[in-house]
């Protein structure tokens, strides 16, 4: 998980599916901005879960076999794709996952707002809603978090497969009291889609193709 997230930009257009490994264990993936004292060790340890930092930005993400399809696009500034835009700039990728999504019959709309993250959108990624970001139901589906550098841009996303917020929140350093609000407020945020990653990412690289 951590050679996947340290990975360079390759300079061109690629699309990245992570696939798990028959070695490799789970993950608590923070965002690049985040301490890791956010973390508890002694239970990330205890249930046998390595330590990620991703390059781009936004919450927490608990990796796990099962729980995310899990895509990441990278594009060169001098793509048609590259928006200046930072609030702009991952449209264009909800519209692929939106229609990615319609191909398995699921309806789907990308939030074209400003960057909302609520109480806990700045701890947990599934909690707040940027722009280019995919929801059903009103919940959101999907996660997109990117990196720019010189070389382009690196957009990280996640399709939930699975969402249980009790899975994720011992694993951060929490009063009781806001653990516990947490997992109130938060047990309904994503609108989990159990569909297979072999089906998604063919579904995800026809719908690109058309940008």
């Amino acid at each position: 998980m951590g050679e996947f997230h340290g990975m360079e930009h390759p300079g061109g257009r690629e699309v990245w599916l992570h696939c798990w490994g028959s070695e490799e264990r789970g993950a608590l993936v923070l965002g690049s901005s985040q301490s890791e004292d956010l973390v508890d060790a002694e239970v990330l340890q205890g249930r046998g879960l390595d330590l990620v930092k991703r390059q781009s930005g936004g919450g927490a993400v608990l990796v796990v076999p099962e729980a995310l399809v899990w895509i990441d696009v990278c594009i060169p500034q001098d793509d048609p794709l590259w928006e200046a835009d930072v609030g702009k700039s991952a449209m264009w990728l909800g519209e692929v996952w939106q229609a990615t999504l319609w191909e398995f019959g699921i309806s789907a709309e990308v939030h074209q707002g400003p960057y909302q993250p609520g109480e806990w959108g700045e701890l947990i990624c599934f909690a707040g809603r940027a722009a280019g970001e995919v929801f059903v139901d009103s919940k959101k589906s999907v996660g997109i978090s990117q990196r720019r550098t010189r070389q382009g841009a690196r957009f990280q996303t996640a399709l939930a497969r699975q969402w249980n917020i009790t899975d994720l929140s011992p694993l951060l350093n929490l009063s009781p009291d806001d653990r516990s609000r947490l997992e109130t407020e938060t047990a309904t945020a994503a609108h989990h889609l159990p569909l297979p990653p072999k089906s998604v990412f063919p579904a995800f690289c026809k719908a690109i193709q058309n940008y």
